[in-house]
């Protein structure tokens, strides 16, 4: 017997150009009530109807004529394009080691252990702090549909926050795709940004060399990725082609088959097999990030860079972003900079708070910089610099170490110059910069 999705698409394909259906499940565990588990299913449908795209999502049961119809009138003033895979290599249907309940409960054993550690460690080694640590693991299973066959596959993530928010906040997150972390590994990052958290200080100078630590070169990436290399992007047309743009020492590429990545998953979300792509080779742009129809009005090869949020089509996007080694350790750097700031955790602005090409956060965790060493926490700022001039000739050094957070792995930098500027903290705003969990 046909599936929902089978009966859809072919009822679909009946009087549409062309249409996939996308199946998704979300299953969450939160580690304080792992008894109790949360799920979440969708299913949508994306149509081409003379050259325009359509999309309709459903939570609830409706009708094959009622959510064809609803990507039907969605079209009508739906973008131009093309997701047409005829020609293209997709994924293949295979068994997905993630998938299945006993896995599921191996991985809620092993954070248990991990938190059990964090436990009994932290009283001794930052007694005079009170910490409040939230862990949940989310299993996430997309199927998609199309014309040209069927993929599967789940991925699990786990995410992990501990926060103090007594005197001057401090905190730590661990997100990953693996339970596979030692307590000593977070214990020393909250114990030294606990040290310098005893008293809050103003930076003598609004425009400063600074150093972006792993957690903060992250940011840094994705943002540019988002602002200057999403081929949706208004700035996109704008970047000189083959020929220098930014700092050569500039090497960054998107990799969907990261092992440990957060964004690792079979295929993209379109379908298409994950491969390694070079963005920036040697400060030129290489390829930019665009789905399969972005792609096309480009003229350049869909290479899998569609990523698809819960309940919205797919969009261009990267998966695992990627930064190239240096040749300095982090002390080295600050030790370069010598004054300035130290630029850890990184949360970010409304919109309209930014300005095109412009790099733009709050600073939520800041250190000032003397003699090339962290001694004070800077209240909340806001820092400022142009992308081009961060990643070109601002650019001092770049580390040897690079470290995995969130969607990026990357290495410590160091820029001579970045603007600050007095931040004005709305109390009801978040200010999260919790990663998106798209596929």
């Amino acid at each position: 017997m046909a599936s929902y999705a089978n009966q859809l698409l072919v009822k679909a394909l009946g009087s549409c150009r062309d249409a996939e259906v996308s199946e998704e499940v979300y299953t969450e565990v939160n580690l304080a009530r792992p008894e109790q588990r949360s799920f979440q299913s969708g299913l949508g449908l994306r149509v081409n109807i003379d050259g325009r795209l359509g999309y309709a999502w459903s939570e609830g049961e409706l009708l094959e004529n009622d959510i064809l119809e609803q990507a039907v009138k969605s079209a009508v003033d739906g973008v131009r394009g093309s997701f047409s895979q005829k020609g293209l290599t997709a994924s293949a249907t295979v068994p997905d080691p993630q998938d299945g309940p006993e896995l599921l409960e191996d991985s809620i054993k092993k954070m248990q252990v991990l938190i059990q550690g964090l436990d009994f460690m932290l009283p001794s080694l930052l007694p005079h702090r009170r910490f409040v640590l939230s862990a949940r693991i989310l299993q996430h299973t997309l199927k998609l549909t199309t014309r040209s066959g069927e993929r599967r596959a789940s991925r699990r993530l786990h995410l992990l926050t501990l926060n103090s928010n007594e005197a001057i906040p401090v905190n730590d997150a661990i997100y990953s795709t693996q339970p596979e972390h030692s307590p000593a590994e977070i214990l020393c990052r909250l114990t030294w940004r606990a040290v310098h958290s005893n008293e809050l200080a103003w930076p003598e100078v609004s425009d400063t060399a600074c150093v972006f630590t792993p957690t903060a070169c992250a940011k840094l990436l994705e943002d540019f990725a988002e602002d200057l290399l999403s081929m949706r992007s208004p700035a996109f047309d704008d970047i000189p082609k083959n020929v220098p743009w930014l700092s050569p020492r500039v090497n960054l590429w998107d990799d969907g088959t990261l092992p440990g990545g957060f964004g690792t998953v079979p295929f993209d979300g379109e379908g298409l097999t994950h491969v390694p792509v070079a963005l920036v080779v040697e400060g030129r742009l290489q390829h930019g990030l665009g789905d399969l129809s972005a792609a096309r009005s480009h003229s350049e090869p869909p290479l899998g860079l569609a990523v698809r949020p819960w309940a919205a089509p797919p969009r261009c996007g990267y998966s695992n972003l990627c930064l190239g080694l240096g040749d300095q350790s982090m002390g080295e750097l600050c030790t370069k900079v010598g004054f300035g700031i130290l630029l850890d955790r990184l949360t970010p602005l409304p919109k309209h708070m930014k300005k095109a090409g412009e790099f733009a956060r709050r600073c939520h965790t800041a250190f000032i910089l003397q003699h090339g060493r962290p001694v004070c926490r800077i209240p909340q700022l806001i820092v400022r610099a142009r992308y081009e001039d961060l990643l070109g000739p601002d650019l001092l050094g770049l580390g040897h170490e690079r470290v995995l957070c969130g969607r990026s792995l990357c290495a410590p930098l160091a820029v001579r110059r970045v603007t600050l500027e007095e931040a004005d903290i709305d109390p009801a705003e978040k200010g999260s910069d919790y990663p998106e969990l798209w596929w």
